[in-house]
């Protein structure tokens, strides 16, 4: 059996069950023992037999890896068609692109924030325009070994050249290592990007980009065709790379076709089933078809060190036929069956989509939906949010104005008796004090004896002046204080409610409550509203006190004047009477009786007069309880209008303002959702093979 047979007949030797019974047959018949024996054995044979011949490769690895130039392709180039690009029938991706077209908008227009999206998609549509190969990432980082499981799958001892070994094993040397794009085609290395005539990328039609950095490990992820997620065998997918942004990067790989792929030896109490077991574990939180996982177990370790006792050994003799290359060829290929990397090569060359192109632009599409689902359910949620937040201030700004109104002294009393500090006792107190005023000094009698007539309307004014409504005025002064400052909390609640839900600029330009002219116009609020001030409360007791004075006080002189006229009048008339009767010509009567009818018309008069001061008191009293009666009702109104249009206008203002904003994105969320279910149909019809989410 020929070399090459030895080889290609290697994964006949070792055929891995890809479910359940993962061990590995060689781990099975061979101890742990005997694989450091093979190591060393390994080691040993490169020293023993081909030192001088490794010193030379060694020194041309270090020169290759050294070089800014491309170095020389191998002695036997590749067929001419194998420079070529794979190609991909982009030409009916003309409906794929306009759904992404219609996604770009929607993400630009109306879902707002992050542009990272937005520039996926317009990447997946760009990527439709011109054919190319397809995309494999590997993602992983340092203790996952992915370089290396890179190097080993794109390693051909026995077709590949040595520079062509050495562009692959050297492909980092001096530069970053968090990612590299690895192409067919001759060989050149820049800044991101390897050129190789690699075997296996011109045989599987694929392009390799490797990724070891969290921060480009999503984009990357997204942009391929299909992913290769490479862990150690201990942390799995507790790596950092894959946890990154709330466990984005696992997301994004089980969205997809995805390769699941476990480097270096289990641990030494531990099977494979306890390993894909744990690793199942943990990809149910997050795939989306739960148990259908393509997972193998690989050694890269072990299929490098096979492949280099195999350079080594051919370096000096590479003809096959020679007995004492027998054992090197052994070693290799007991490396490459414990490595089980002639396996993972296979499985990833089957796995290559026949349109990646149009695949993966129809799962970047899908992503984006599912974003764009993702952002209006937030915005759903953020609309409810506003709605209890626009209720919770129309809430605070009317039971601070009722509990105010509650407490104040226009809603004391009751209808069956007089509370006290209440509108009606402060009344009832200046009623009863003006009360004993006219039985007092302003009595029928005590007017006529002290002819203080002309007095009245002063002393009556004067009392009410110093005495009606100045108890309320106190209570309604401090009342206006404490609704200044209601005034004041409720208009810096509304500010900061409208501005908490109005953000605006930056990112956030889609955002669904962005209304910069709602936040001018509370402004322009703050300015035209007067502030509460400590008289804004007095209006009613002020006018009806002016009233008093003016129209009841000057109407009670007057008729306190008219009765001591009427008195006086109806006196002297008697008296005179009398006195014309008795005197000559006439001498009618005696001048007893003279004096009696004299006496009789003066008590008369008098008698008179209380009748009409007494009935002028009681037109007072009437016009005083109509007016009194008015008081409270207009001190009830003046509160209401105060707390209306001072205390809770601009809060009312603010949150009607964003009712009509939550109603306006609610019914533009409506559209949004019925527009994205119309373009997720689309996607499936142009890719109905694209897994859901």
């Amino acid at each position: 059996m020929s070399f090459p047979r030895l080889v290609d007949a290697a994964p006949v030797i070792w055929r891995r069950p890809r479910k359940s019974h993962r061990k590995l047959y060689l781990l099975r018949t061979t101890s742990k023992l005997d694989v450091d024996m093979y190591r060393a054995g390994a080691r040993a044979l490169a020293v023993r037999c081909r030192a001088p011949a490794r010193t030379r490769l060694r020194a041309r690895l270090l020169a290759t890896a050294a070089q800014v130039q491309p170095t020389a392709v191998g002695d036997i180039p590749p067929p001419a068609s194998d420079y070529r690009p794979a190609a991909s029938s982009v030409d009916s991706s003309g409906q794929m692109t306009r759904v992404l077209n219609d996604i770009a908008s929607i993400l630009e227009n109306d879902i707002g924030g992050s542009g990272i999206w937005y520039d996926r998609v317009l990447n997946a549509k760009n990527d439709l325009t011109r054919p190319r190969r397809a995309k494999l990432a590997f993602v992983g980082d340092k203790i996952s070994a992915s370089h290396d499981v890179v190097s080993a799958l794109l390693q051909d001892v026995l077709s590949d050249s040595a520079a062509q070994r050495d562009s692959v094993l050297n492909r980092y040397f001096g530069t970053a290592t968090d990612y590299l794009h690895i192409t067919y085609g001759p060989h050149s290395r820049t800044p991101g990007r390897l050129s190789t005539q690699a075997s296996w990328l011109s045989s599987s039609k694929s392009d390799i980009v490797e990724v070891t950095s969290d921060k480009l490990a999503a984009s990357a992820v997204l942009d391929a065709d299909s992913v290769v997620a490479v862990m150690d065998p201990i942390r799995l997918l507790d790596a950092p790379i894959y946890r990154a942004n709330d466990n984005e990067v696992i997301k994004l790989i089980a969205a997809g076709p995805a390769h699941y792929v476990i480097n270096g030896m289990v641990p030494p109490h531990m099977t494979e089933e306890e390993v894909q077991a744990r690793l199942e574990e943990q990809l149910a939180k997050f795939h989306p078809r739960a148990g259908e996982y393509d997972i193998t177990f690989v050694n890269a370790d072990a299929a490098l060190n096979a492949h280099e006792a195999l350079a080594l050994a051919l370096e000096d003799s590479p003809h096959p036929e020679i007995p004492g290359r027998q054992t090197p060829f052994n070693i290799f290929q007991e490396g490459m069956m414990l490595s089980n990397i002639n396996t993972l090569q296979k499985e990833l060359s089957a796995t290559v989509p026949v349109d990646p192109q149009l695949e993966t632009a129809a799962r970047i599409a899908s992503e984006a939906l599912a974003y764009t689902g993702e952002v209006l359910a937030s915005d759903r949620h953020v609309l409810q949010h506003a709605q209890d937040t626009v209720a919770e201030l129309r809430r605070e700004a009317r039971n601070g104005a009722a509990r105010a109104k509650r407490l104040s002294v226009v809603a004391r009393g009751i209808d069956s008796g007089v509370v006290e500090g209440s509108v009606d006792q402060s009344v009832a107190t200046t009623k009863q004090g003006l009360k004993q005023l006219f039985d007092g000094r302003l009595s029928w009698l005590g007017l006529i004896a002290r002819l203080r007539v002309d007095d009245v309307g002063a002393e009556v004014g004067s009392y009410i002046s110093r005495h009606f409504g100045r108890d309320i005025e106190q209570q309604l002064t401090y009342e206006a204080g404490q609704l200044a400052q209601l005034q004041a909390s409720l208009g810096d609640a509304a500010d900061s409610t409208a501005r908490q839900l109005t953000k605006a600029g930056g990112e956030a330009a889609g955002h669904p409550f962005s209304s910069p002219l709602l936040i001018n116009h509370l402004s322009s609020l703050s300015l035209s509203i007067p502030r509460v001030s400590p008289s804004t409360l007095l209006q009613p007791v002020t006018s009806r006190r002016s009233q008093m004075l003016g129209t009841l006080v000057p109407k009670l002189q007057i008729s306190a004047q008219r009765t001591l006229l009427s008195t006086y009048a109806l006196s002297l008339a008697g008296v005179s009477a009398s006195w014309c009767a008795y005197v000559q010509p006439l001498e009618l009567i005696s001048s007893s009786t003279a004096i009696g009818t004299g006496l009789l018309s003066l008590v008369s008069g008098v008698a008179l007069g209380q009748q009409i001061w007494a009935k002028a008191q009681k037109r007072w009293w009437k016009d005083w309880d109509r007016v009194t009666n008015m008081l409270k009702d207009d001190l009830a109104s003046n509160y209401d209008r105060t707390v209306d249009n001072l205390v809770v206008a601009k809060p009312d203002i603010a949150a009607d303002g964003l009712t009509e904003l939550i109603d306006k994105r609610r019914e533009r969320l409506d559209e949004l959702a019925l527009e994205t279910h119309s373009l997720g149909e689309r996607v499936e019809q142009q890719a109905p093979q694209v897994p859901k989410r």
